[in-house]
């Protein structure tokens, strides 16, 4: 089975039974949302877009930190994070973190929040790294994003 929803940003959006995620705790500032989807879009590889299914018009990019930080990503659960993932002995889990563009084209990842998924059975959850030297504005790539129109623009065109 699966739902359709309409989007403005990605229009109609088919997402099956089994590509649903379900946030018990939701997001931190979006508690009361907890259905969520990846929607995989090419051109904005290597982040993936979060879709929330509570609310469709609310999407995240997200990325896996290990592709921009240096160092072996630190990553601890507690029992109660456990649990609450339902983890089992052998499950692999998935880690990603939510991503943004800052007023000076910097692109940063909230490396101190990372969302942890169970990948057999679709639970994540938002948890926060304390005591950590990683920074919830850490700079993950080493180049600035500039507006596609001005990329793609002629030389001395004016966008």
């Amino acid at each position: 089975m699966s739902k359709t929803l309409m989007t403005r940003q990605w229009g109609e959006l088919k997402i099956a039974d089994d590509q649903v995620i379900q946030m018990p705790d939701g997001l931190l500032g979006f508690e009361d949302l907890h259905r969520f989807a990846f929607l995989d879009v090419e051109e904005f590889r290597p982040f993936t877009w979060f879709v929330s299914l509570d609310d469709p018009e609310l999407s995240f990019a997200v990325a896996d930190p290990q592709c921009f930080h240096a160092a072996r990503y630190p990553i601890s659960l507690s029992e109660a994070d456990e649990n609450m993932l339902d983890l089992e002995p052998g499950d692999p889990i998935a880690v990603f973190v939510i991503t943004a563009v800052g007023a000076q084209g910097q692109v940063t990842g909230n490396l101190k929040g990372p969302i942890v998924l169970n990948t057999r059975n679709r639970l994540a959850k938002q948890i926060v790294t304390y005591g950590s030297s990683l920074s919830i504005r850490q700079p993950i790539l080493n180049h600035e994003i500039v507006p596609l129109q001005s990329a793609v623009a002629p030389k001395g065109a004016g966008v």
